[in-house]
């Protein structure tokens, strides 16, 4: 209709007159007399594509618009251009995908609730640092204490620590200190590993995981770590490995046998399980 009023305009007179003028006059919009001229695309072809987008995206999550639209391009699948194919990218609402994850561990909320008997219980953790050696190396601690008596059980530096590395350390804890009842720890790869929880099961252990972020509910060994960190770790730069763990011995000797714990009625771990060594759980095999 537009078209056709806007023609008899320009030809009513016998001259030619300008679609600027002529739309000025009658008061129409050029935007609107191009978008006539265009003509309707189908709402049945808008949806078909529309459907083809929401289905790829689908298929390929990890893919965003441009991948998706030269996919469909070289496979002959769409021939419209990107603007209108971004357009209905847009309506579709897939613009807005989050990027995939991994699905959250769910963990039980477990109290802190320390135990009465020394040896009862473990924890565990990472610290991490590094040796201003000629490779710049960094380094993984791992800290293991006993929840009763608060005693560094075990504080040693690798480069790297595998699930199989900690079952070493744990061995030679058990050789030395006997079969706790649990030992808590965060839910990093090495403790979650399938390998450990085998090993747990077959002596008898339970690994009690703290909920993912929830760093207090083991309390503990993150307050151990702070003191391996400020009394230890923050004073010295290392230039290897080996001085590394010779700092780290000489800081588990005072820490254990030297340093009084508030908690402790100010007496030492050693102090302390020698004054409660009568209620010791798990005696070591001989």
């Amino acid at each position: 209709m537009i078209d056709r009023v806007i023609s008899h305009s320009r030809m009513e007179d016998g001259c030619s007159r300008s679609l600027r003028k002529t739309c000025r006059v009658l008061g129409f919009r050029r935007a609107t007399y191009y978008s006539r001229r265009q003509g309707h695309r189908p709402e049945e072809v808008d949806a078909e594509l529309s459907d083809l987008l929401r289905r790829t995206a689908s298929r390929f999550i990890c893919w965003g618009f441009w991948m998706i639209f030269w996919y469909l391009r070289r496979q002959n699948l769409i021939q419209d251009n990107h603007k209108r194919v971004y357009r209905l990218w847009k309506a579709a609402g897939l613009n807005l995908r989050m990027p995939p994850q991994r699905p959250r561990i769910r963990r039980e909320y477990n109290a802190l609730l320390v135990p009465h008997q020394i040896n009862q219980g473990w924890a565990m953790d990472f610290v991490s640092d590094w040796v201003v050696g000629p490779d710049k190396q960094s380094v993984r601690i791992i800290n293991i204490m006993d929840e009763c008596s608060r005693r560094a059980l075990w504080t040693e530096a690798h480069s790297s620590i595998s699930a199989k590395k900690l079952i070493e350390v744990l061995e030679k804890l058990i050789a030395w200190r006997g079969v706790p009842e649990y030992i808590r720890c965060d839910n990093g790869p090495e403790f979650i590993a399938a390998r450990l929880k085998d090993w747990a099961q077959q002596h008898g252990i339970e690994l009690r995981y703290i909920q993912p972020g929830k760093p207090s509910q083991n309390g503990l060994i993150e307050r151990l770590n702070k003191t391996l960190r400020v009394e230890c770790l923050n004073l010295s730069w290392f230039n290897s490995l080996d001085e590394i763990n010779s700092e780290l011995q000489e800081w588990s000797v005072v820490y254990n046998g030297l340093r009084p714990h508030q908690n402790l009625g100010y007496l030492t771990p050693m102090s302390y399980e020698k004054l409660n060594e009568n209620f010791y759980q798990k005696a070591v095999a001989a």
